[in-house]
């Protein structure tokens, strides 16, 4: 059975909605270097609500998110203590996107 173009909008939609909060969950613990890359992302939605998402889905969010100025784009390659590792492009969560997160859990009563 293949889905409906409705089907897959609602499954991008509930996707760009996880990873903004990823990214907000990411900024309250902090960290010696702000954001989250390409993989971090993946990897935390796979073992979360999405296992079944793409690199290529995410790319669409991601895209999706940057267009939208919900996301704001690092690429300085830096040291993390906490990771234990140089990071290169991250994402951080921007004023739009944290003001539509937090619409969206005011309308449904909950966090994401």
């Amino acid at each position: 059975m293949s889905e409906t173009d409705e089907e897959r909008a609602v499954e991008l939609g509930s996707v760009i909605l996880e990873v903004l909060r990823l990214l907000n969950k990411s900024e309250a613990e902090g960290s010696t270097v702000p954001g989250l890359e390409h993989g971090e992302l993946l990897g935390l939605l796979r073992r979360g609500p999405h296992p079944e998402v793409t690199a290529d889905e995410l790319d669409r969010v991601i895209a999706t998110l940057l267009g939208n100025r919900m996301v704001s784009e690092l690429d300085d390659r830096e040291f993390a203590w906490d990771r234990g590792r140089t990071v290169g492009r991250r994402f951080t969560l921007s004023l739009p996107g944290k003001e539509y997160l937090l619409t969206r859990v005011e309308k449904a009563g909950r966090i994401y």
